[in-house]
C-alpha cells in the first residue's frame, strides 16, 4: 500500500441502503477507480464508529502517483459520472474528501529491534 500522495474518502451509509451501496462499490466502482491513469490501489475500511444517527461509516483510501495525477482526475468526466451514479443514494449516504502528500513515513521494518 505505498504511493506517494493519497484521496481519501470518508462516508457514511444509511442502514437500508448499507447493502445497494457497497454492491455498488464492489460491483465496479472501486475497479473503475484504479484502472484511471495514476491510481495505485483502493482500500476500503469499515470503521468501527458508527455516526449518532445509526449510520455505517467506511473509508475509501486511494493510493495516486500524484497530486498531479489526481487533478487529471478532478477535472476530467469521471467526477460527474460517478455523481450521476449516487444519485440513488442521495439521501442515504454522507460524504467527505480530503486529500494529501505523504509527509512522513515509518514501517515496523525500519524500526530497530
Amino acid at each position: 500500500m505505498d504511493a506517494p500522495y493519497f484521496y481519501l474518502v470518508k462516508f457514511w451509509v444509511h442502514p437500508e441502503s448499507r447493502k445497494a451501496v457497497l454492491d455498488w462499490l464492489d460491483s465496479g466502482h472501486m475497479a473503475d477507480m484504479v484502472a484511471l491513469p495514476g491510481f495505485r490501489f483502493v482500500r476500503r475500511v469499515k470503521l468501527e464508529q458508527e455516526s449518532e444517527d445509526g449510520w455505517s461509516g467506511f473509508m475509501m483510501i486511494y493510493g495516486v502517483e500524484s497530486k498531479a495525477a489526481l487533478q487529471r482526475y478532478f477535472d476530467g468526466p469521471a467526477p460527474a459520472k460517478f455523481a450521476q451514479q449516487r444519485k440513488q443514494f442521495e439521501h442515504h449516504l454522507r460524504m467527505e474528501r480530503v486529500f494529501g502528500a505523504v509527509d512522513a513515513s515509518v514501517s515496523a521494518a525500519s524500526v530497530p529491534g
